[in-house]
């Protein structure tokens, strides 16, 4: 994990995640690659497993993400 700050570690987190979101639209999972996620932000692909240690996490944190949003939109 990132020696940041906690705001650091979110905001650069959220980044990836918005990456990932921008290619889930148009792309099935398994043909996106952490080379093309960090293409679309400001990370090298290494520098990617400093906030996250798989694609999948980052997926899981982008439907993480969506559910928290959908479960507000609720309220």
């Amino acid at each position: 994990m990132s020696n940041g700050t906690p705001a650091l570690t979110a905001n650069r987190r959220s980044e990836i995640i918005s990456a990932c979101e921008k290619f889930y639209e148009t792309v099935s999972f398994k043909d996106i690659t952490l080379g093309e996620i960090s293409k679309e932000t400001s990370f090298s692909r290494p520098s990617i497993y400093d906030y996250f240690e798989t694609k999948k996490e980052i997926f899981l944190a982008l439907m993480q993400r969506e559910y928290d949003l959908w479960n507000c939109s609720l309220r």
